[in-house]
């Protein structure tokens, strides 16, 4: 993206009675400013979508799911969380940087009795784009704070990154994440930690295909049902 940069000068002589400086136009200089800016706009279409549901939708629910397309791709989520009444505001591609951004149209007007987050591409492999792992925890931290603030009665539950074969080179920070996430959670009650990710992997601790797509990324029915299963047990706790 290119701007231009303006430059005045200050005449230092000619200052009003009024005691203004005034100030003349020197020129005009083209910069190169390469900008990363257009994350805040990238997923325009599908919070667009998000604000027309909730028009309709009520603002109470037992559990209100936001998050990445794991969330937003959970087409069961309401039979196999049922009888709880739930709510998914997830988005695909979403990181917790766009959520901390669309807060306030995430959540716009619920009053949820529980909340679920997941979001697992704010570390992705992708080193144009991925934070540190600390900076990933501190946005968790700052999200799950804000959420503590706005629905003090409201439970907050963390589900844990999952490990896939689309991502195998980063398993060691995914890994990484998850330990220290579960130590928040039992050291400061902020969330409860859920492990969703153990219950996708084989004898060997690799992803099981059976609870994968074909893109190796996002998973299968089956394995949304072990993940309900698993949730609901937490709750119960």
């Amino acid at each position: 993206m290119k701007i231009f940069v303006l430059f005045a000068s200050l005449l230092l002589s000619a200052v009003s009675a009024l005691g203004q400086e005034n100030y003349r136009l020197q020129g005009a200089v083209e910069v190169d400013i390469t900008s990363h800016i257009n994350w805040i706009e990238r997923y325009e279409k599908e919070l667009q979508t998000l604000d027309k549901r909730a028009e309709s939708e009520p603002s109470e629910c037992d559990v209100l799911f936001f998050g990445s397309s794991s969330i937003r791709m959970w087409s069961t989520l309401a039979e196999d969380m049922a009888p709880l009444k739930v709510i998914n505001r997830g988005y695909g591609g979403a990181t917790l940087r766009d959520i901390f951004y669309n807060y306030e149209r995430v959540f716009a007007h619920y009053q949820p009795k529980a909340i679920v987050l997941f979001c697992d591409n704010d570390i992705s492999g992708d080193p144009n784009h991925d934070v540190t792992i600390a900076e990933n925890i501190d946005l968790y931290r700052m999200i799950f704070t804000r959420l503590s603030r706005e629905y003090p009665n409201a439970p907050r539950y963390f589900l844990s990154i999952k490990y896939t074969e689309a991502r195998k080179g980063i398993r060691h920070k995914q890994q990484m994440l998850n330990e220290m996430m579960q130590e928040i959670a039992e050291r400061t009650g902020l969330f409860t930690y859920v492990d969703v990710n153990s219950l996708l992997l084989d004898e060997d601790g690799n992803p099981d295909p059976k609870y994968f797509l074909g893109d190796r990324l996002h998973i299968t029915r089956e394995a949304y049902a072990l993940w309900a299963e698993e949730l609901k047990r937490a709750m119960a706790e």
